[in-house]
């Protein structure tokens, strides 16, 4: 079983929904701290030949994703605008345009319930149909340094969909392969510095892998003919531009994989 966990997001781009495509149960770490100037509460956009964030304002305050109050309630109707100008002119705009204006015509207090509505039109739109769930419905607050706290969060999102007491294999879906030296499951672990985060995660019986994944180009109508393709926007900037082709646009992210096959995973260290 793959379980994969990433923290939710603003308009989250292709490499989060390939994520989310490819595991068998998808958590959203929202109950962890909310990081300022991230991708937790904005995303970029082309807008006037010019990459330029989206931010929503959010309440100051150390606390986590899921507890982050929007301050400014009239920000995400003046980003519909902003949206609605950029693609109103794509091929699949108008598939999406209802489902997304009545999100943005809504009052929002919790950013994370914001994010998650805009998540969920987009797996739909990709045809995901991975379980999700939020980490606070698993547990109500983080437990352990990040080994031990994922290395639960996995077991306890497994038993979502598979009883504890049969016998089964997990996976957990770190990152897109290679992972770098830097890399947080690499460090020496905040429970035991004796062991690396990875080798904790390992010790309480989950295995940590890697995957392909190459960022897929595909065409952009919303801009003039001739610039360069843009990456790294929302997934939305793909399902407006290909609509039901962008199911099989985003599989084909990973380096072995196909609307049929699963990817192929890799070991911390390599192959």
């Amino acid at each position: 079983m793959r379980v994969a966990v990433h923290q939710p997001g603003y308009h989250r781009h292709l490499y989060y929904f390939y994520k989310m495509a490819i595991s068998d149960v998808f958590v959203s770490l929202d109950h962890v701290q909310f990081v300022r100037s991230d991708w937790q509460n904005r995303q970029v956009f082309i807008h006037e030949g010019a990459r330029r964030w989206l931010t929503l304002p959010v309440r100051g305050g150390r606390e986590a994703i899921r507890r982050k109050v929007l301050a400014d309630p009239s920000a995400p109707a003046s980003h519909w605008d902003r949206i609605t100008s950029v693609y109103r002119s794509t091929p699949y705009f108008s598939t999406y345009e209802g489902a997304l204006g009545e999100i943005y015509a809504s009052s929002w207090t919790y950013l994370n319930d914001l994010c998650d509505a805009l998540t969920d039109v987009a797996r739909h739109g990709f045809g995901i149909t991975t379980p999700y769930v939020r980490a606070s419905q698993l547990m109500d607050e983080p437990e352990g340094a990040k080994g031990a706290l994922l290395a639960e969060v996995v077991h306890r999102a497994a038993d979502t969909v598979t009883p504890s007491g049969r016998e089964r294999s997990l996976t957990y879906l770190a990152c897109s392969h290679p992972m770098g030296e830097e890399h947080y499951l690499r460090q020496p672990s905040g429970d035991d510095p004796a062991l690396a985060e990875h080798e904790v995660m390992e010790g309480r019986g989950v295995r940590v892998r890697t995957f392909g994944y190459r960022h897929p180009r595909y065409a952009q109508a919303q801009h003039t003919p001739g610039l360069p393709f843009e990456a790294e926007l929302s997934a939305y900037d793909l399902l407006f531009n290909h609509g039901p082709g962008a199911r099989d646009i985003l599989l084909g992210a990973g380096t072995d994989v196909t609307a049929r096959e699963r990817p192929k995973l890799y070991r911390i260290g390599g192959q």
